[in-house]
């Protein structure tokens, strides 16, 4: 691991660093609202609204709004990790025309990845619980626990809220490193030499289903600290390799699960209709409480989510990757196959257990 230094930076945050929601928010003007309709309308006009995926930014040539967004990139690059879009907008626009202005706005944070064996560059986080028996865990209504996805940042545009629950919530990776430091510093070996990750039947033909590298959770690079973080991805692929998990390194995930959910170490907040997230995966981990559904299907929870990554965004080792590249690459007639209950069910030891937070109504951030 070599010498462990102080991570502390502007990405180093505690909640108590904000005193409101808008030291983090962006909130739009009806004039940055304009200019999406705007491009929305000349897309429109041209035919050429859906699909969005075959759009790019020179689509969308904001004028103002594309100012602060430049700004906001580099909050979310080399500032605090992330930024907090508001009122995007929603009246009187149809789900597809939602999805081409988060694509829009996106377009100028990065370009998107494949988010799945599937080659999806638009995710769709709902319950699909229905249609799918093993889904990923972020397409049930199901918590999640604090993690870190397979790309540089990660957005999230919310087009319906769910009928109660659903908090999402954030924590600096960088806070969480030091704060073992300060605890347990010997529980930072671990975490530097990292662990191997299963690929959840997303693996190409040539490919081992669970990485044959350890990741590290923490690993430094270019004078930056960069952290991979997904405990039930871990657990899965120990088990598959028949590899137990040391004491040491349960001791020092628990740890970092510790000092990552601690209320103080964390942001809460629920994401309105037309809020768009942009989160820093290399600084910042995001998790969601669980939530129950409206009972009108139309108005059932939809985020609209974009892996998205940059040239010059952050210089990270190789071995941060799941794959060969960034993201999950397509692999035709593949798709996520990993049964999560039935590994948390089995091994709730390694797992750490099913996450229940506690969130309180003082811990989550003010609305409007």
């Amino acid at each position: 691991m070599g010498a462990v230094e102080k991570a502390a930076d502007a990405g180093a945050w505690t909640r108590d660093s904000f005193e409101g929601v808008a030291d983090y928010a962006v909130d739009l003007t009806q004039c940055d609202r304009e200019e999406i309709l705007a491009a929305l309308d000349a897309l429109r006009a041209n035919g050429r609204a859906t699909p969005a995926q075959a759009l790019t930014r020179t689509d969308f040539p904001f004028g103002a709004l594309g100012e602060r967004l430049r700004r906001a990139y580099q909050d979310v690059r080399s500032g605090r990790g992330f930024t907090l879009l508001r009122g995007l907008p929603v009246d009187g626009l149809q789900v597809d025309e939602f999805i081409a202005a988060v694509w829009g706005v996106g377009a100028w944070f990065g370009s998107p990845l494949s988010q799945n064996a599937q080659g999806e560059l638009i995710g769709h986080v709902l319950d699909a619980t229905a249609e799918d028996a093993t889904p990923r865990m972020y397409r049930s209504s199901l918590e999640l626990r604090l993690h870190t996805d397979w790309t540089a940042m990660i957005t999230l545009a919310c087009w319906q809220q769910a009928a109660s629950g659903g908090a999402s919530f954030l924590t600096s990776a960088l806070t969480v490193h030091d704060e073992i430091k300060r605890r347990a510093p010997e529980l930072l070996e671990p975490l530097y030499r990292g662990f191997h990750h299963h690929r959840l039947g997303e693996e190409g033909p040539a490919e081992e289903p669970v990485a044959p590298y350890r990741i590290p959770v923490f690993a430094r690079h270019g004078g930056q600290l960069s952290v991979r973080y997904q405990r039930s991805g871990i657990a899965a692929a120990h088990r598959a390799l028949g590899l137990p998990l040391t004491e040491q390194e349960l001791a020092a995930m628990d740890l970092f699960d510790e000092v990552a959910k601690a209320p103080e170490n964390r942001l809460a907040f629920f994401l309105e209709r037309g809020d768009m997230l942009v989160i820093n995966n290399y600084t910042v981990m995001h998790a969601r409480t669980k939530f129950a559904e409206h009972p009108d299907p139309g108005r059932r929870r939809h985020l609209v989510r974009l892996w998205l990554d940059a040239d010059g965004f952050r210089d990270v080792p190789r071995e941060v990757h799941l794959f060969a590249v960034n993201g999950v690459p397509p692999q035709p007639g593949r798709s996520c196959t990993f049964d999560f209950k039935k590994l948390y069910s089995e091994d709730p030891r390694a797992t750490g257990g099913m996450p229940d937070a506690q969130l309180g109504e003082t811990e989550l951030a003010g609305g409007r």
